[in-house]
């Protein structure tokens, strides 16, 4: 494998000198030319990282934490000097009298900082305290999505201690994300490692905190009535399942595929089954929605004409095929004969033999509803699953 060259003698020069000019004026910072200027030198290294450049992803990077924390030290202590007067303490707390009292001292900026950061979050945010602005300010020499990119670059190296290291930091501050949503990212690697090095029960972890999070999978009353849905006999139930469940929350649905072959490998039928249940409901929620977008008049109606409409978007279809979205519809029959469920999984296998735009699960499937109608009932595989399925505890 291609190193990228990065000498760690060079990295510590770099990180030694940034603290030796940051000591040298600490007691009294100079004001960076730039108070945004880590968050542009991020940006390069960003770049340099997307167009493979390591060596200069690794230096700009680290020059970018460097830059951070004189930022930071700076802010820390002009609101610091600027509070720290009689007149200004005796004001009270409340962001506006102190805003209001610095005006008339003419420290407009600190009070072009603290307007930054109300408008940017709101006084509620801080508790309408200026010292809990101040604290939050001061804990933004935590940086998570340089400590996010450096992880990336140690993996990409295979370097998975280091990545661990710096995910670890960019997930204990991830409260700190300009992006909440990034936080799914960070923990995907987590989980990426994990899996690389065998480790199950770390693997599953960092995607459970994923699926609970941001995938409704602390909803038990849902996962109740999806098994009630899938253990029914009632008739057409496989397109009726789309009608009274959906879930949108698209960037779950790898946590989802994931956690499922984790569960079926270990032979948990029951966490496979409603885990992949999930990221076949998340997948078709957000291709029902752009369906929606793109034709006024369509609303879903059942499988078949679901399968039909996405036949006619090459775009849908490819989504579909990176995303695992056949292997997970695929799964519902599978899984649902594992759990002995007796019309349902069969319901699916047919539609997917009928309709199923992808020729390999079309044909997967009527193999598989070949073999009922041969035998003229299911023959359920020998697994552990009950036949009285209990409820799910809250």
């Amino acid at each position: 494998m291609k190193r990228f060259g990065i000498s760690k003698i060079k990295i510590a020069l770099l990180t030694v000198f940034a603290l030796f000019i940051n000591s040298t004026f600490a007691n009294n910072p100079v004001k960076p030319k730039d108070l945004n200027g880590s968050w542009k030198i991020l940006q390069k290294a960003q770049s340099a990282f997307d167009r493979a450049d390591y060596s200069s992803a690794m230096s700009l990077v680290t020059e970018c934490l460097a830059q951070r924390k004189i930022e930071v030290e700076y802010i820390d202590f002009r609101l610091a000097n600027s509070l720290k007067p009689y007149q200004v303490r005796r004001v009270g707390d409340a962001i506006d009298d102190v805003v209001a009292i610095l005006n008339e001292r003419q420290e407009y900026e600190t009070v072009s900082i603290i307007n930054k950061w109300v408008k940017l979050f709101g006084k509620d945010f801080f508790e309408d305290s200026i010292q809990k602005l101040k604290e939050y300010l001061l804990s933004r020499i935590d940086y998570p999505e340089a400590y996010f990119l450096i992880a990336k670059i140690y993996k990409i190296e295979g370097e998975f201690n280091m990545a661990l290291k710096y995910l670890e930091k960019a997930w204990e501050t991830a409260s700190l994300l300009e992006i909440p949503s990034q936080v799914n990212e960070i923990l995907y690697e987590k989980a990426d490692i994990a899996e690389y090095n065998g480790q199950v029960v770390e693997n599953e972890k960092a995607l459970l905190i994923i699926a609970e999070k941001s995938g409704r999978f602390k909803d038990k009353n849902l996962q109740n009535a999806i098994l009630r849905t899938s253990r029914s006999t009632k008739e057409d139930n496989s397109s009726r399942f789309f009608m009274l469940y959906r879930i949108d929350a698209p960037t779950t649905l790898k946590a989802f595929t994931k956690l499922s072959d984790i569960y079926i490998k270990s032979k948990q039928y029951e966490k496979a089954y409603i885990s992949n249940a999930y990221a076949v409901l998340i997948a078709f929620t957000h291709i029902n929605s752009i369906l929606e977008e793109r034709e006024s008049d369509y609303s879903y109606e059942n499988l078949d004409q679901f399968f039909k409409e996405i036949e006619r978007y090459p775009d849908i279809l490819r989504w579909c095929n990176e995303n695992g979205f056949w292997q997970s519809f695929y799964n519902l029959y599978d899984y649902g004969i594992k759990m002995k469920f007796t019309k349902f999984p069969v319901d699916i296998a047919k539609v997917l033999s009928k309709s199923c735009p992808n020729k390999y699960f079309k044909n997967a499937a009527k193999t598989q509803v070949d073999k009922i109608n041969s035998h003229k009932e299911i023959v359920f595989p020998d697994v552990d699953a009950v036949d009285n399925l209990p409820e799910i505890e809250d």
